[in-house]
């Protein structure tokens, strides 16, 4: 087991616009399974964590709870040989509602979200989010996804998120999200980004792969990832928001 213990200095959320915020503190306990002797594929499991990730917002922390213990959280690759990369697309304007015919409805089907009265694109329909493989052929040898993945029957971190007014521990229960790291590449994309016809908002965030051969190692080799598209992330400017995860 390895205790992922993220440092301060190094672990931090930012936006692209914006900007960056250090002080992300906690910790992940990671468990490698043996590699298969054929794939070189191990199951990682988050087997504790503490009660909370925390990033210092200045006025308010954003509190991530995990829901540990995870089984199958995640695969690390030891031989190469898989795209453990992602990508996370979304269109900010796949139709407007009363142009060209198209209704809330079409938008709905499509599984969008169409901006209210209140929103900056009243009419407009947000499109989903499509999360694939980033189409990297190797992400290489020590590569890791922690993250739901039909391929390998991975999980993903699920937890508990609010924004609070003061310490993490005082507060009750958050939304229910689902996380997903990777060392790889964690490619972010927002289409027609701003309600701008033909605008691409696109970010590239890298981690750093572990090494299978000395994994215990504290403070070693391994860094996790996620790049977040974000329409009207800044209230009213399409951003991306990064983490990383850093011991």
């Amino acid at each position: 087991m390895r205790r992922f213990s993220l440092d301060p200095a190094s672990s931090q959320i930012r936006t692209v616009p914006g900007i960056t915020v250090s002080g992300f503190q906690g910790y992940l306990d990671l468990a490698v399974g043996l590699p298969d002797p054929i794939t070189g594929l191990a199951l990682v499991d988050l087997t504790g964590a503490s009660e909370f990730l925390s990033i210092d917002l200045g006025s308010v922390t954003l509190c991530i709870k995990p829901l540990v213990p995870v089984p199958a959280a995640g695969i690390l690759a030891c031989n190469g040989g898989f795209d453990l990369s992602v990508g996370a697309i979304q269109d900010h304007d796949i139709g407007h509602v009363g142009v060209g015919g198209f209704t809330e409805g079409d938008c709905t089907a499509a599984g969008g979200v169409v901006e209210q009265a209140g929103d900056p694109h009243p009419g407009v329909c947000n499109g989903p989010v499509t999360v694939e493989p980033s189409g990297e052929p190797d992400s290489g040898a020590g590569a890791m996804l922690i993250a739901p993945d039909g391929r390998f029957g991975t999980q993903g971190v699920p937890a508990e998120v609010t924004v609070e007014a003061g310490p993490c521990e005082e507060h009750g229960a958050g939304e229910a999200t689902l996380f997903g790291f990777v060392t790889g590449l964690s490619r972010a994309q927002i289409l027609d980004a701003n309600d701008e016809s033909g605008n691409i908002l696109q970010h590239d965030e890298r981690g750093e792969n572990f090494s299978c051969a000395n994994w215990r190692q504290e403070d070693g080799p391994g860094r996790l990832v996620l790049s977040v598209g974000s329409i009207h992330g800044g209230g009213t400017t399409d951003l991306v928001t990064v983490f990383v995860l850093d011991d």
